[in-house]
């Protein structure tokens, strides 16, 4: 099933490009990697397919109903406890879990390091239990055994969501 279908996408910054005439079609189960250098407009792709921003052409459509979810490039949290920005609900708790922040429930969201606010945040993009899953550099800033820990969960999910992945990195 066709998730996200974009068209003819076109996006610029004062003075330059980005990007013209880019057309992707997301469908269930597909492994989309979006790799290039800092400042091409990869971030800038994400967020129109996520309908966070309009294109300066182009259109984009979105399955009837479609959830996606969205893992920013610079974690934003609210201020509370880690229960309270997963979404307090068994699926928020259970992707914290898995990502090794189970003992930090109780933890205040402006005390974790990068790498656990990182964590926080793939944790609430898969609580909502999305069809697409669109990802900002998800392991910026992670160590190597966060790191492995995201790539194990996104291995265990790829046959739930479509994951779409934003780089800059080939490692």
């Amino acid at each position: 099933m066709i998730l996200i279908d974009a068209e003819g996408l076109t996006a610029s910054r004062p003075g330059r490009a980005l990007f013209t005439n880019v057309s992707v079609t997301v469908s269930t189960g597909d492994r989309l990697g979006v790799v290039g250098l800092n400042g091409c407009g990869k971030s800038t792709l994400l967020r129109i397919l996520a309908g966070e921003t309009e294109p300066d052409a182009g259109v984009v459509r979105r399955g009837r109903n479609a959830r996606i979810g969205v893992l920013p490039q610079v974690p934003h949290l609210p201020a509370g406890t880690v229960r309270d920005a997963v979404g307090g609900g068994w699926q928020g708790e259970a992707m914290l879990d898995k990502l090794g922040m189970s003992g930090l429930l109780d933890a205040q969201t402006d005390e974790l390091s990068g790498g656990q606010q990182q964590r926080l945040c793939i944790a609430r993009s898969l609580a909502v239990e999305p069809e697409v899953l669109l990802m900002d550099e998800p392991c910026s800033a992670l160590d190597p055994i966060a790191t492995a820990r995201i790539e194990e969960l996104i291995d265990e999910l790829k046959n739930r969501y479509a994951i779409v992945i934003v780089t800059h990195s080939m490692q």
